[in-house]
């Protein structure tokens, strides 16, 4: 009918139809392909690490969501002593961060945040004379460094951890009545006993919960899961998780979570 669009119109671009612009990468370069491959520094560090090694732990992010750095830092002489980063902007930030992060390795945090962006781009070249990337997909590097000189002053060194002992299982001339029933066990069964036990508290005092044996770790440490009461009522109900575990062997505990 005359006035009237045909449904065909916007396959035969007719008034209906628009041009829709998709937004383009300029194409890796041979070197910048191995390392989006085969990252020679991808990865980050927990605060648990910097303690162990008694680093200081230093982490920020670019205002364009490219990538982050986590660097950790001798304080004493202001120096990155390990780096790592994590991308996930376009496909040129992973290598351009993996480039980065392995420049800054050993500097100190003034010479990794004067690293020029153009000297990043120069390891991703496969020919001396030929750019690697257009200038916009560096453009977070210096982000990333002015983000790093302001939070160093606030970075600091974590207390040393105190290690967790390995667990060593009694010598068998040193068990008890309830070790002799209780280690010989497989584990499979020491998981079903255990199960058994849970089972009954919650029966009892949290007939609306229901759980999951995580794990059973050094023989007497119960993980267990518990969904369908409160943070609150969980505590509660741990203590007589745990009084109920003694019955089989006093050395047995319960982490519910």
């Amino acid at each position: 009918m005359p006035g009237k669009h045909r449904p065909d119109a916007i396959a035969r671009g007719g008034p209906r139809s628009r041009v829709v612009r998709v937004a383009t990468t300029a194409p890796l370069t041979r070197a910048a392909e191995a390392r989006l491959r085969a990252p020679r520094t991808r990865g980050a560090f927990r605060p648990i690490d910097a303690a162990r090694r008694q680093l200081g732990l230093l982490q920020v992010a670019d205002a364009g969501g490219q990538a982050a750095v986590s660097w950790l830092i001798d304080l004493e002489q202001g120096r990155v002593a390990d780096a790592r980063f994590l991308a996930f902007g376009s496909r040129w930030s992973h290598p351009i961060a993996d480039a980065f992060t392995q420049l800054a390795r050993g500097m100190t945090v003034s010479e990794a945040c004067a690293i020029r962006p153009a000297t990043v781009e120069g390891m991703l070249r496969d020919e001396p004379g030929a750019a690697a990337c257009p200038e916009s997909e560096l453009a977070f590097i210096p982000d990333l460094q002015a983000r790093a000189l302001a939070a160093l002053p606030a970075v600091k060194l974590l207390p040393k951890p105190v290690e967790k002992q390995v667990y060593q299982r009694k010598r068998q001339q040193e068990w008890s009545e309830t070790d002799k029933t209780w280690l010989p066990l497989s584990l499979l069964k020491k998981i079903k006993t255990v199960d058994d036990a849970v089972k009954r508290v919650l029966a009892d005092k949290a007939p609306a919960a229901s759980h999951r044996i995580e794990g059973l770790h050094d023989d007497f440490r119960v993980v267990c899961i518990v969904s369908g009461i409160s943070d609150s009522e969980k505590q509660t109900l741990g203590l007589f998780v745990n009084s109920g575990l003694k019955t089989i062997h006093p050395d047995l505990t319960a982490e519910l979570s």
